[in-house]
């Protein structure tokens, strides 16, 4: 487990941060905050999304659930719209009990069978687990879990999910390129592993292309005597 903060999330509620400085400061992903039931979009979320890969940031979005599984998650993902390969979050905190947040994640699995699906949730997946296991929710979901403490692991349903994959410790990590704290995140594994499990890598500008050379031009003086016809024939050399 890295105790570094490698991820922060972001909603419309933070300001929006220096990418660059960001990045130079050692995080790896930002997960935001595309959607919240059925109609409400962040409007910061398309921007930012761009903005954050431009700057080699690897990102993720999340949904704010209140329950309404089919319809939430059709408009979640006409909000995010998620690349092939891309994760997602339900974020479970609003009340919603343990079947609607199943079915969401059923939705998602079967209209887009691509996607990494994650739950993000704090005590209220702890009360509707407890030490359960949940056979669907283990299978098709990881847990990005919310608990903050100053102990050296959060406590989380380990019923369902043997291990945390994120754990969100503090809303008021300090970063570089924010202007106010933000959610910090630590992984629980290597760097390399986390950029796989948000997801595809940040698309990289095409290189430019080498510089061609400039065409070579000979010149060739030829004195005539007069009355004698001249011809030139002119062969392109072989490479």
């Amino acid at each position: 487990m890295s105790s570094k903060t490698l991820v922060i999330d972001l909603s419309h509620h933070n300001p929006t941060p220096d990418w660059v400085a960001l990045k130079a400061g050692g995080i790896l992903g930002v997960i935001m905050k595309a959607s919240e039931g059925e109609t409400y979009v962040d409007p910061t979320y398309a921007q930012r999304k761009k903005q954050a890969l431009a700057a080699g940031l690897a990102t993720a979005s999340y949904h704010f659930f209140h329950g309404n599984s089919d319809a939430e998650m059709a408009h979640y993902l006409a909000a995010a719209q998620p690349v092939q390969g891309e994760r997602v979050v339900i974020d479970h905190e609003a009340g919603a009990n343990l079947d609607q947040l199943v079915q969401a994640v059923e939705y998602l699995r079967r209209t887009r069978p691509d996607l990494q699906v994650t739950i993000y949730s704090g005590h209220l997946i702890k009360e509707q687990l407890g030490s359960t296991k949940n056979e669907y929710l283990a299978i098709n979901t990881s847990l990005w879990i919310a608990h903050y403490t100053g102990e050296a692991q959060p406590s989380w349903p380990q019923g369902t999910w043997p291990a945390w994959s994120l754990w969100q410790f503090t809303d008021h990590a300090s970063v570089a390129g924010s202007s106010a704290p933000v959610d910090g995140n630590r992984w629980n594994g290597t760097e390399d592993n986390l950029l796989r499990w948000l997801g595809p890598a940040p698309q990289q500008p095409a290189p430019e292309p080498p510089p061609q050379p400039e065409p070579l031009t000979v010149f060739v003086t030829i004195q005539k005597p007069k009355g004698v016809e001249v011809k030139v024939m002119v062969e392109e050399a072989e490479e």
